[in-house]
């Protein structure tokens, strides 16, 4: 997985960032507002990736020092690359990368006042042992804020995407058997699991409440997102002429569905809790 998220960096920045971004600094600004004024001295944003959360809470709290952690280098220096671009020669100073699984922090006991991680904990193999890594380098009294995919309720595909699938039978693609999944945790089936998931490993005054990630496309952004990242894949492994024919399909199909089928609405879930 680290190894396509290192290839996929730049990607990543240019086309899933963006759709992520809005809901993810909502997380801080519901941490912030429970912090009440009190700035953290040290900030951990766990799963860091392009450095959506990092930049912001450098931002946001002028003297803290914030860990970016993340087991792609290549997401990190992707983000290196944007703080250089965005943020105050100040700011970049109180900012330290970490090449690391988040289950296994190069961090000391007890050493961090708030802990970020936004979209990655469906991705590690063993969420309890992740949130427990997370207490151990969590201070007493700090913050845990964390924020994942919650499993769909209807069960139904997406449109678009069902309208790409029909484009691909369209231009008469033969598609290779996708590569095995690696282990890993997958959405959150509840608030009330996420929740009991957070007091097991050994947190205090959890809350968890759902939110709505919510996208809008056109048919001309999906197409672009699923040539250049989501089907990054399947695009890149067929000719000139198979691509182009793909593309026209997939236009022909994307173009048919009504303004309204592109309203990304996904469920998501926001646990805070105290170590």
């Amino acid at each position: 997985m680290a190894e396509r998220y290192d290839a996929s960096a730049g990607r990543y920045e240019r086309w899933w960032a963006p759709v992520l971004r809005p809901t993810a600094l909502g997380l801080l600004d519901e941490v912030g507002s429970r912090l009440e004024g009190r700035e953290p001295d040290r900030i951990l944003d766990l799963g860091a990736g392009t450095g959506t959360l990092t930049r912001s809470a450098v931002r946001r709290w002028p003297t803290a020092n914030l860990i970016a952690v993340d087991a792609s280098g290549g997401m990190l220096r992707t983000a290196e690359v944007l703080a250089d671009e965005e943020l105050a020669p100040e700011q970049r100073r109180r900012i330290e990368y970490v090449v690391a699984g988040a289950d296994r922090l190069p961090i000391a006991d007890a050493s961090v006042d708030l802990v970020v991680s936004s979209f990655v904990l469906q991705l590690v193999p063993n969420r309890h042992r992740v949130l427990r890594e997370v207490r151990r380098v969590l201070a007493p009294g700090g913050t845990f804020a964390w924020l994942t995919w919650l499993e769909g309720r209807s069960g139904e595909r997406w449109r678009p995407d069902e309208a790409f699938d029909d484009a691909v039978a369209d231009a008469g693609i033969e598609e290779d058997d996708p590569p095995a999944e690696e282990s890993r945790s997958g959405d959150v089936t509840s608030i009330e699991a996420a929740a009991a998931q957070t007091r097991r490993a050994g947190f205090r005054d959890v809350s968890a409440r759902e939110r709505t990630l919510a996208f809008d496309w056109t048919p001309q952004s999906y197409l672009d997102f699923l040539e250049l990242y989501d089907e990054w894949d399947l695009f890149s492994s067929l000719a000139g002429a198979e691509r182009t024919r793909l593309r026209r399909a997939a236009e022909r199909r994307l173009g048919r569905l009504r303004a309204s089928d592109f309203e990304w609405r996904v469920p998501v879930v926001e646990v805070i809790a105290r170590r």
